[in-house]
């Protein structure tokens, strides 16, 4: 009887100090997008979004709600400082702070996004381009990459439209891969990989009829998450039309993920940390 009442005390301490940990991290979140709109306003951000100056600031904040959500980021390979038309698996919305915090890119995000509250608002100053899927709006969001493909900057994309579970790629939509041959630039393929030291992790995947800020409490309640981020060479499309380049990276992405799944299940964790 003693040990069942010792057991539930201390239970009870564990999910006590799990309840404060999640408010601490909740209050400090809403303290960085508070001053990520501060930095905003006062940088001219909002008003004119994605200066080149304005960069730097992104990179850092990114990176500082990395570090407060307790994201661990190991970033391997090369990346080639020329533009390119960035393309990445997706897994979470955790993808835009991780990938954001690594390369000076602009997204192109679901049009939801710049509905949430506060987040749209740092997602527009940040220089996202907003695409609403099934819309027929893909020609004139694939106007708008190449326009800034031309001014010397890297855009990324997720071919998926989706999110996954993290264990392998979904069918490719080829329709903004076209931007790659107006502006004249290769295609620089990355992938990102959440685990544990079991396997791929549960809690990041942001999949099915999940709901954010459901989801946002679950990933605070998290110790700790490792991603793993893997930037491959550099692609030249020589040429191939749009959905004959989308499967070649489909296919490559898929092969290239799962030997890093394998890769990380067999090897303990290494990797450059950038957050």
């Amino acid at each position: 009887m003693s040990n069942s009442v010792e057991s539930l005390g201390s239970e009870d301490k564990v999910s006590g100090w799990i309840r404060v940990r999640v408010l601490w991290r909740m209050l400090r979140v809403l303290v960085h997008v508070f001053l990520g709109l501060l930095i905003a306003v006062f940088s001219g951000l909002l008003f004119f979004p994605d200066r080149q100056y304005h960069q730097p600031l992104v990179r850092w904040w990114h990176a500082a709600f990395c570090r407060i959500v307790q994201v661990r980021v190991s970033w391997q390979g090369e990346v080639v400082e020329t533009p390119a038309l960035w393309i990445s698996n997706h897994v979470s919305w955790l993808d835009i702070s991780v990938l954001g915090a690594l390369f000076p890119v602009r997204f192109v995000a679901k049009a939801e996004i710049a509905g949430w509250p506060l987040i749209g608002h740092l997602a527009r100053a940040a220089g996202t381009l907003f695409i609403k899927r099934g819309s027929g709006d893909a020609g004139s969001v694939r106007d708008q990459m190449v326009e800034v493909l031309r001014q010397g900057r890297s855009c990324l994309f997720f071919p998926e439209g989706t999110t996954t579970d993290g264990s392998s790629v979904k069918r490719f939509y080829h329709k903004l891969f076209a931007a790659a041959g107006p502006a004249q630039c290769p295609i620089q393929p990355v992938l990102i990989c959440y685990r544990t030291r079991e396997g791929l992790h549960p809690s990041v995947p942001f999949i099915g009829d999940d709901e954010f800020f459901p989801h946002a409490l679950r990933l605070l309640r998290c110790d700790r998450i490792d991603v793993y981020v893997r930037s491959l060479d550099l692609v030249e499309i020589q040429g191939r039309e749009p959905r004959a380049l989308a499967q070649d990276m489909e296919l490559m992405m898929r092969e290239a993920l799962a030997a890093l799944i394998l890769e990380e299940t067999l090897s303990p964790l290494c990797g450059q940390e950038a957050a």
